[in-house]
């Protein structure tokens, strides 16, 4: 594959995704993924791979939400089809189509949900669709003279998670997650916020993969043993209050869990759906 051709018209793709940069799926896949491609690189379709026993699976990796086809200019239906088809020869555990795909195809599937807000707007107009009680959060965090810092401490994050998070911390593979965050900051495409206290403590912080017109929450964490009631909510208005009028989209990332779904629409977020395709559902 030339990766030079496969990046261009990633980049140039109405549908782009970090998600199929091919950095990205390298330190996700251990580099076994492949890639279906149409005439010369017009339309592209990651394809990311898994190995046991001998036998080559499709599966969707962690911190990857959307792949799917992608393409410079529309496409039709049979030429979508034709991806589809050649998906449903591997064995595919999970494979998750990107938002556009979803919209324009319905490839076979269980639809997800995603959520995004657009910030294309000024910060007042934005706000008017915030919740009653998001609203509280901001003004009662506001008296608490906050500190906002474009920052990311990367043992700290860890050593939260694990005191915060301890069962997510026995499920993923804590190596891969920490040479992955160190891949985004790396590739310079990521933004990063830490929301502290007068003293300096680190209350919450929050990471974006931030390419081409998406900020994507990828990471987030909480000192829940200091952070004052809504400080968390406070973080993320504060970071649309600063990308309010730009041609950004805040990516919540979903979610499936109801609480944070109901957070996510506190802040006025609107339901967009991916689809999630399987034809191997035996765990090995």
């Amino acid at each position: 594959m030339n990766l030079e051709k496969y990046s261009d018209a990633l980049k140039n793709a109405l549908n782009y995704r970090i998600y199929a940069e091919y950095w990205y799926l390298d330190v996700l896949t251990n580099k076994k993924w492949e890639c279906l491609i149409y005439g010369d690189y017009e339309v592209v379709m990651p394809i990311p791979l898994q190995y046991k026993l001998g036998f080559k699976f499709v599966l969707q990796p962690f911190y990857s939400q959307q792949l799917g086809v992608f393409y410079k200019q529309e496409i039709s239906k049979e030429l979508f089809r034709e991806f589809e088809d050649r998906l449903h020869k591997y064995r595919v555990r999970a494979y998750s189509f990107n938002e556009e795909n979803t919209e324009s195809f319905q490839p076979k599937g269980e639809k997800k949900v995603n959520q995004i807000l657009n910030l294309n707007r000024p910060y007042e107009l934005i706000q008017n669709h915030f919740s009653k009680d998001r609203i509280k959060d901001i003004r009662r965090n506001s008296k608490l003279n906050l500190i906002l810092k474009e920052e990311f401490d990367f043992d700290l994050f860890f050593e939260l998670r694990k005191e915060a998070y301890s069962e997510l911390e026995s499920m993923l593979d804590v190596n891969l997650t920490k040479k992955f965050i160190k891949s985004i900051i790396d590739s310079k495409k990521h933004k990063a916020f830490m929301l502290c206290n007068s003293d300096q403590e680190v209350l919450s912080m929050i990471l974006f993969g931030a390419s081409n017109s998406r900020l994507i929450q990828l990471f987030s964490v909480r000192n829940k043993s200091i952070e004052p009631k809504g400080a968390f909510p406070f973080l993320l208005n504060q970071v649309i209050k600063i990308f309010a009028e730009s041609e950004l989209i805040l990516d919540f990332e979903g979610s499936m869990v109801p609480g944070i779904a109901r957070r996510n629409e506190s802040f006025g977020a609107e339901k967009k759906y991916y689809t999630t395709y399987s034809n191997f559902k035996f765990k090995l």
